[in-house]
């Protein structure tokens, strides 16, 4: 962990009042998010979103135009991050945020799919439906639930029901957050209890903290079931994420070459690793 000193805490902040009111000026002329012209701004905004917080993004591979992307979920940080990266995507929300101030606009303008709790899964998978047969990508966060990305949850198979009902290709997508040491960034995490406020104030008080975002070799859902679909984007997520089967469970493989001078780094939290490989059981991945 590198800590920023304080007027470099207070400049991101500043950045970042200033993008989201400047996004939501500019969201007020969005009519049509996935014009070509309104998607790049879009996208753009997203990535200064990303700068403001002291962000840096690094992306591997490339998305696949018009997939459903299947991702891991850490933080609300996931939206801009993957938002940077993909054009003309559409992501899944609760319908409360539709109300929300400032972030509601902007997620509306930007072409959200809403899900209302307790509609039901026909409902939800209509409506990812809906805009995948429109052409456009949709990103859902098969978890379910955001975790500290130290464990990779079970992906749900009913969130890719609209996917093979479409012939649409998944595309397994791998995200995780680094401190300035190369480590696991726990502190960018919105879990636990956490409020947005939490995890911006750690992120805006360390330097260096980069997101790395993997697109991975996409799946074709022909005669296959959700069940073996969902169960493979997980073993390509947690082969990309440094996560290996052991026994029944996934694990977590730690590696580093930052740790040589310590017996062990912290990680912030109370967690901390050991400098040589250690493996980090997760019980709640199947």
């Amino acid at each position: 962990m590198k800590p920023a000193r304080p007027p470099a805490r207070w400049l991101k902040t500043g950045k970042v009042v200033l993008q989201l009111l400047w996004g939501v000026l500019r969201a007020l002329f969005i009519r049509d998010p996935f014009d070509p012209r309104n998607a790049r701004v879009i996208r753009s905004w997203h990535a200064a979103v990303c700068r403001a917080h002291g962000l840096e993004v690094v992306a591997h591979g490339r998305p696949l135009p018009g997939a459903l992307y299947a991702s891991n979920h850490v933080s609300w940080l996931d939206i801009p991050v993957l938002a940077s990266q993909v054009e003309g995507s559409r992501f899944l929300s609760k319908s409360e945020v539709r109300g929300w101030p400032l972030v509601g606009l902007l997620a509306r303008r930007s072409g959200t799919l809403f899900i209302t709790r307790g509609q039901g899964q026909h409902e939800a998978s209509r409506q990812i439906a809906e805009a995948l047969r429109e052409g456009h990508g949709v990103m859902l966060f098969a978890e379910g639930t955001t975790t500290d990305g130290l464990t990779l949850r079970r992906f749900h198979p009913r969130l890719l029901q609209a996917a093979v009902e479409t012939g649409t290709p998944i595309q397994p997508v791998a995200l995780r957050y680094l401190d300035a040491d190369g480590l696991p960034n726990p502190r960018a995490a919105y879990s636990h209890g956490d409020s947005v406020l939490d995890t911006f104030r750690r992120v805006v008080a360390e330097d260096g903290v980069r997101a790395e975002v993997h697109f991975l070799p996409p799946i074709l859902p022909a005669n296959l079931p959700r069940s073996q679909i969902a169960a493979l984007a997980h073993a390509r997520v947690a082969e990309a994420l440094g996560f290996a089967a052991h026994e029944d469970e996934v694990c977590l493989l730690y590696t580093s070459d930052a740790a040589d001078e310590e017996d062990s780094v912290d990680l912030g939290g109370g967690r901390s690793i050991k400098k040589k490989k250690e493996i980090r059981r997760c019980p709640d991945c199947w």
